[in-house]
C-alpha cells in the first residue's frame, strides 16, 4: 500500500516541474501555446540536431539591448517590480 509521499528522485522532479510552472513568462508562454502554435516573431532562430532543437538569437545586438535595458531599470527595478499599475495584464 502507498503512503502517498514522494520518494526523494520525485521529490527533486516535482520541485522542478512546479518551479517551471512557477515563472510567469513561462506560464503566459503555456497559455498563448494552449491557444495554438505560434512563431518566434524573428527573434529566435531554430535548429533541429537530431531529437533536440536548438534556439538562438536571430538577430545580433539583442543581448547588448537587453545588458543596457537591465542598466537602465536598475534604479527603479524594486519599485517596477512591486507596481500594481503596470504588470503582466497590461499587454
Amino acid at each position: 500500500m502507498s503512503s502517498g509521499v514522494l520518494a526523494p528522485p520525485d521529490r527533486a522532479a516535482a520541485a522542478r516541474f512546479f518551479r517551471v510552472l512557477g515563472d510567469p513568462t513561462r506560464l503566459h508562454i503555456l497559455e498563448l501555446l494552449d491557444e495554438g502554435e505560434l512563431a518566434v516573431c524573428g527573434f529566435v532562430r531554430a535548429e533541429r540536431r537530431g531529437k533536440e532543437i536548438v534556439y538562438s538569437l536571430a538577430l545580433r545586438g539583442l543581448d547588448r539591448i537587453a545588458q543596457e535595458a537591465d542598466s537602465a531599470l536598475e534604479p527603479v527595478a524594486e519599485r517596477l517590480a512591486t507596481c500594481t499599475r503596470i504588470g503582466p495584464d497590461w499587454m
